[in-house]
């Protein structure tokens, strides 16, 4: 007898982990490839966690867990360069139009709701590189760093901006298809800006109810109260250039530090100052921020999801969730496609290649929109030309509900079905989610 479908996912992220419980709600074998040697490490970044993402968390069971960890913020202050400053109740719109609150926490955090929460741990390897993927007849082997080789039906790629198995992707259709994926495509990513990102203990005077903005010519602050008992800050800088994929400066622990130094004065909040927090700093680092949505996301049994096919900047905070979208649908997608087969039977190539292609397909559309609006954001707020700034100090504060009602407009427009309808017991929010339940 024939092993049951099995899928690869290489990278133990927030998109793979996500997968790999939308595939165990399925019935669909898998096992994870994780290349660092904790599933879990602490990185001092944070994540946030919208509505979008949150009721696929919560028919995955999950979202219980995440809910005890974070602070709910019902508000957004910003502060301007000429000392105006307002309070937006955007976060508490947010929870009132969804039933899920603008909730923020660790990625380490997060991650290990995934891990722990997962069923089957013993099917998630951690210090597993994967250096190459190889397509066979009807079947893929993926081999890593320390000599082993994995066979399976299908690869997924969630191993973030820097995939690997984007390349081995990139490879296998160059080698059975020359000119397949254009020059274009291989170089479409991009670098502008950079993220200075650290954590620092709690600052009296700043609400853990709140989020904290700071607009200014080619920088942006972004500070969040109550993120694991701290303060987690992002400044979003723009560089001096726009620089192509691959030859971003890289930034070491001296930089992000000069920068830090630098921005000392800027006001966050009535008096209180970013030195106050950068001397209350705990974890530190800089990195460049890539930006790019690709149009290919699979080649034969080979698929990319989250952050490997969609970078964006921390500004509109949708990074993650998308990656929680992705994965949904991926799940979705092959749970149709299985289920209209005879049990036990598997997908020909053909059948793969088919459902791979409307997964894509789908997904660069709806992925297209929200990646859109965080390339506006990433400029508006770092006020990167005279519209910019004209809108955000003019409009914004008077804009009222407005936003909040945008983004209601935009999640509700998300072509995914709504995850493991035919699986899971869900517990409804009387609110607009319930709408998305329905019409689905």
């Amino acid at each position: 007898m024939d092993p049951p479908f099995k899928i690869i996912i290489v990278g133990g992220s927030i998109a793979g982990l996500t997968l790999a419980h939308c595939l165990h709600k399925a019935n669909i074998a898998c096992i994870v490839l994780e290349k660092r040697p904790d599933i879990a490490p602490q990185e001092g970044a944070s994540v946030a966690i919208l509505p979008n993402g949150a009721r696929i968390l919560e028919q995955l069971g999950l979202y219980d867990a995440v809910e005890k960890l974070v602070k709910p913020k019902d508000a957004l202050n910003m502060h301007f360069p000429d000392g105006f400053q307002f309070s937006d109740p955007y976060p508490k719109t947010m929870n009132e139009l969804f039933g899920y609150p603008m909730a923020c926490l660790d990625r380490q955090q997060l991650l290990q709701v995934l891990y722990q929460s997962f069923p089957n741990k013993s099917n998630i390897y951690a210090g597993k590189d994967v250096i190459r993927v190889d397509q066979q007849d009807s079947h893929v082997l993926v081999h890593t760093a320390d000599g082993c080789t994995y066979e399976g039906d299908l690869v997924v790629g969630a191993d973030g901006v820097h995939s690997r198995v984007r390349t081995q992707m990139w490879r296998a259709a160059e080698a059975r298809w020359p000119g397949r994926i254009s020059d274009r495509e291989i170089k479409g990513m991009s670098i502008e800006y950079a993220c200075i990102f650290g954590a620092s203990a709690m600052v009296p005077g700043l609400d853990e109810r709140h989020l904290h903005s700071r607009v200014d010519n080619g920088t942006a602050f972004i500070i969040i109260p109550g993120v694991n008992g701290r303060l987690s800050w992002f400044i979003i800088v723009k560089l001096d250039q726009k620089y192509q994929y691959g030859s971003a400066p890289r930034f070491s622990v001296k930089d992000a530090a000069a920068w830090g130094e630098r921005l000392t004065d800027k006001y966050i909040w009535n008096d209180i100052k970013f030195k106050h927090i950068w001397q209350n700093r705990e974890a530190f680092a800089m990195t460049a921020l890539e930006e790019n949505i690709f149009q290919n996301w699979s080649f034969g049994r080979i698929v990319c999801i989250g952050d490997s096919m969609h970078k964006m900047t921390p500004n509109l905070g949708q990074g993650a969730n998308c990656a929680i979208e992705d994965a949904a649908a991926l799940a979705n997608k092959l749970h149709d496609a299985l289920r209209a087969k005879h049990p036990g039977d598997k997908l020909y190539d053909d059948e793969i290649e088919d459902v791979l292609s409307e997964f894509s397909n789908i997904q660069v559309k709806r992925i297209s929109r929200i990646y859109n609006v965080s390339w506006i954001a990433a400029r508006l707020q770092s006020r990167a030309n005279l519209v910019y700034r004209v809108l955000l100090r003019y409009f914004a504060p008077y804009a009222g509900d407005k936003p909040a009602k945008r983004v209601q407009a935009g999640h509700r427009a998300g072509e995914i079905k709504e995850p493991f309808r035919y699986w899971l017991q869900l517990r409804l929010h009387f609110c607009y989610w319930y709408q998305w339940h329905q019409s689905t």
